[in-house]
């Protein structure tokens, strides 16, 4: 899960009711099948992502779905995971289906620098600590355990509901990338992993909805030269030439936008701010131009990443031995690019500020764009539903990257909506030691996909 943004569109608002809790059953139930899920060490590329597929096709074979609805492919080389809830009359003939993707993959956790076993669900000062306990297996977890509930009540929806869990996000995406294209046509997707809520001390709540997110794409910038003896030093050194083309890349600020969904997350974010950075983004809002987006940057130029592309080195490599000249030396510079700049753009522009034409440039991989989505008015009716009453629904821009990208990028509009409403100290730390879910926080989402599903397909 991707969601650093969310703690700063926290509103000011009266204060609101709290979430109603699901069952004590249906929190038991959750968190048994929570340890399960956390016991896989699935990171991508090993066998604990296929051993995860196989315990969830169980489980969904145990609820009444029958084998043809539960699929584990290949997809892209990766464990993929995919389960039809039918709709009325099969699913054929009614609206296209509504998907739910997760991915059931990990970034890596080394034992001996957490607290306890990071492959073992473990309660400890309030939270649940475990690696994934938050990006992702939460959401895939709420996913799967909906479709279980709605499967055990008989449940039929107007239209074929399909979730789609992918095995290598953390690494690149390749399985998402398969099943977008198998999945092609779907009305949209409903992504686990970005997107959610917060709540601040005093019970307001603020709820923010993925529509977009950066391309990701990195570049290998490499000069080239002979080289020679160190004891005779030449005027291109490799080294040096990379090293000032760096440097002017450094410098350089890619034009702001002011698309409205970056306007409306600003204006979300605007009550939490500190002058004199409120009242610079505040003008920003009044008057969106460059000079009033720059005025931002020059107060912290780290700041509102989602209002621009972003290019930053990454990675150094050059020269054989300490006693001869380099013949060639690369840095990896990796973009972040906004939805509608296209890589190649990108590629030009870090080719005229670097401004070297022995520069080589060369794009790592595939890296795919994806446009923004549009809010289909029946998701955030239904969010706003469950949601607590007066809770504002904010669009936003993911400066990081999930499997939505790919789901984008095949045609299928696809918002970020994560079961999480998140509270004041929460630091879930994904990725990093000691990742954790607060056990209230945890009992609160298991509700919200399954009230999602119900009333997005005739159930409400």
């Amino acid at each position: 899960m991707k969601t650093p943004a969310i703690a700063a569109l926290a509103l000011l608002a009266a204060a609101l009711p709290a979430q109603a809790q699901p069952s004590a059953a249906v929190q038991a139930e959750a968190r048994e099948m929570f340890a399960k899920i956390i016991s896989y060490p699935s990171v991508a590329g090993s066998p604990a992502v296929g051993q995860l597929a196989d315990y969830l096709a169980g489980e969904f074979r145990k609820a009444g779905f029958s084998p043809g609805d539960v699929e584990i492919v290949d997809a892209g080389g990766h464990p993929g995971l995919i389960v039809t809830l039918r709709g009325k009359n099969g699913g054929k003939g009614g609206k296209p289906p509504i998907l739910f993707p997760s991915h059931m993959d990990v970034v890596g956790a080394k034992a001996e620098q957490w607290k306890s076993d990071p492959y073992t669900l473990t309660e400890r000062d309030g939270a649940l600590h475990g690696r994934g306990t938050v990006d992702n297996k939460y959401g895939l977890l709420t996913q799967a355990q909906a479709f279980i509930r709605l499967k055990r009540e008989g449940f039929v929806p107007n239209r074929d509901l399909i979730l789609v869990f992918s095995g290598d996000e953390e690494v690149g995406g390749a399985s998402a990338r398969a099943l977008a294209e198998r999945l092609k046509g779907a009305a949209y997707a409903l992504n686990s992993d970005a997107g959610g809520g917060f709540r601040g001390t005093d019970g307001s709540t603020s709820y923010a909805i993925q529509v977009g997110e950066k391309t990701y794409a990195s570049f290998d910038l490499t000069m080239r030269n002979p080289g020679g003896h160190s004891s005779r030093p030449r005027a291109d050194n490799a080294i040096y030439a990379l090293a000032r083309a760096l440097t002017r890349l450094e410098g350089h600020r890619f034009p702001a936008h002011w698309h409205p969904v970056v306007l409306q997350g600003l204006q979300a974010q605007l009550p939490g701010l500190q002058e004199p950075m409120k009242s610079a983004v505040a003008a920003f809002i009044a008057t969106p131009s460059q000079q009033t987006a720059d005025a931002i940057a020059a107060i912290d130029p780290a700041a509102f990443p989602e209002m621009r592309t972003t290019c930053v080195a990454t990675m150094l490599r050059g020269g054989i031995v300490e006693n001869a000249l380099a013949t060639d030396a690369t840095a990896t510079v990796n973009c972040r690019i906004f939805p509608g700049e296209t890589v190649a753009e990108t590629r030009a522009t870090l080719a005229r500020v670097a401004a070297d034409d022995k520069l080589e440039i060369s794009p790592l991989g595939s890296p795919m764009e994806g446009p923004l989505s549009d809010v289909p008015p029946e998701v955030r009716a239904a969010l706003a539903k469950q949601l607590p009453p007066g809770t504002r629904l904010t669009p936003y821009i993911e400066a990081g990257a999930t499997d939505g990208l790919f789901f984008r990028n095949a045609g299928i509009p696809t918002i970020g909506v994560g079961p999480l409403v998140e509270t004041e100290g929460s630091d879930y730390n994904y990725h990093g030691i000691d990742e954790r879910v607060p056990v209230g926080e945890f009992n609160a989402g298991l509700d919200h996909y399954y009230l999602l599903a119900k009333a997005l397909s005739g159930g409400m």
